[in-house]
């Protein structure tokens, strides 16, 4: 995506089917959040790719914490959620403060644009300091007790974080 730190690398040779079974969709689960992401191929493609995956993954993770999530998380998760974000606004406002240099006696609209959104909670606040992707590993245990009522689902991965 665009706004990936990756945007403008060579990311289409990430459009490779995720594995050699080349699965038309799966389902992204972790121990690290509570939500299920499921995936099927983008456009254009017949089969999940690693881009698919990863795209998702960071589309999801930048969807701002709605109530009803905040409203789920106990007190120490909102603490952590609160501090995961203020470390993301400081990293943030850092790394966009060179375009809106001392000289300038007002912020510019985008930089206001840009502060409104980092203000959010951001549901890869919900992961604390642990942001790095690590991978994707199979643990059929853990799906079974993840998805309820043991219905059909897709083909499920848990995703790895480490911290940053």
């Amino acid at each position: 995506p665009p706004s990936s730190p990756f945007a403008g690398c060579e990311y289409e040779s990430l459009r490779v089917p995720l594995t050699s079974e080349g699965p038309k969709q799966i389902r992204l689960i972790s121990p690290d959040f509570p939500w299920a992401f499921d995936i099927g191929p983008s456009a254009g493609e017949e089969v999940v790719t690693c881009l698919d995956v990863l795209a998702t993954l960071h589309f999801a993770l930048q969807c701002p914490l709605t109530d009803t999530e905040w409203g789920t998380a106990r007190h120490d998760k909102r603490a952590s959620l609160i501090r995961a974000h203020d470390r993301r606004l400081r990293k943030q406002l850092v790394s966009h403060g060179s375009s809106n240099s001392a000289t300038h006696t007002r912020p510019t609209e985008s930089f206001n644009i840009f502060v409104q959104r980092v203000s959010l909670l951001l549901r890869v606040d919900w992961l604390g300091s642990s942001v790095a992707f690590m991978g994707l590993v199979k643990d059929e245990a853990f799906a079974r007790r993840f998805i309820p009522g043991g219905g059909e689902c897709p083909e499920t991965w848990i995703v790895k974080f480490h911290k940053s």
